[in-house]
């Protein structure tokens, strides 16, 4: 399924967009560390969040253990983001939200998102989860906004993400937010 949007479309990730890796590479990079936007936490994560391996591999089993969305305008990547698939507790975990820095505050974060919330209960998954740093109050504010309710558990990132490539550069307590989708 295909969403137009105002100024871009919404759908799923196939392989004939391994062309644009280094396209999506550049868009989620440069949303993660570029820009003074409220979105961006830069100012707590100071190396790269993907690279053109990871997005390859994403692309090429998309549909299997997670389901890429990419917003375009025209051929130009504006935006990604992705779920995983539901855990044995029917949860769906949300990541990979990002909107080209010229995009953002434009609303195109909120659609990306609503659009997949919208495929995710479509498919029967019952919940979506994500987490966000803590110390971003403007950003779960933000997902509150799209139905999303704060958990009282928290996460430290250097733990429960120790492999991660991305390493926090400040306060690395992570908030757990689920919305219920059915």
């Amino acid at each position: 399924m295909v969403q137009q949007t105002n100024n871009f479309h919404i759908r799923e990730a196939t392989v004939d967009d391994l062309k644009y890796t280094d396209d999506i590479v550049r868009v989620v990079n440069e949303a993660y560390q570029t820009g003074d936007g409220w979105t961006s936490p830069k100012h707590i994560v100071s190396e790269p969040r993907t690279n053109a391996t990871e997005i390859k591999d994403l692309i090429e089993r998309n549909g299997t253990t997670h389901v890429l969305y990419l917003a375009l305008d025209g051929d130009e990547i504006v935006g990604t983001i992705m779920y995983e698939q539901p855990n044995d507790k029917g949860e769906a975990y949300c990541t990979l939200l990002a909107v080209a820095p010229t995009y953002q505050s434009r609303g195109a974060g909120g659609q990306l998102f609503r659009y997949m919330l919208e495929q995710m209960k479509n498919k029967g998954i019952p919940t979506a989860t994500l987490t966000t740093f803590a110390s971003r109050s403007d950003v779960i504010s933000w997902y509150k906004k799209l139905g999303f309710v704060e958990e009282s558990e928290r996460v430290d990132f250097s733990f429960h993400y120790k492999d991660a490539k991305v390493k926090p550069t400040g306060d690395s307590d992570l908030v757990i937010m689920k919305r219920p989708l059915v």
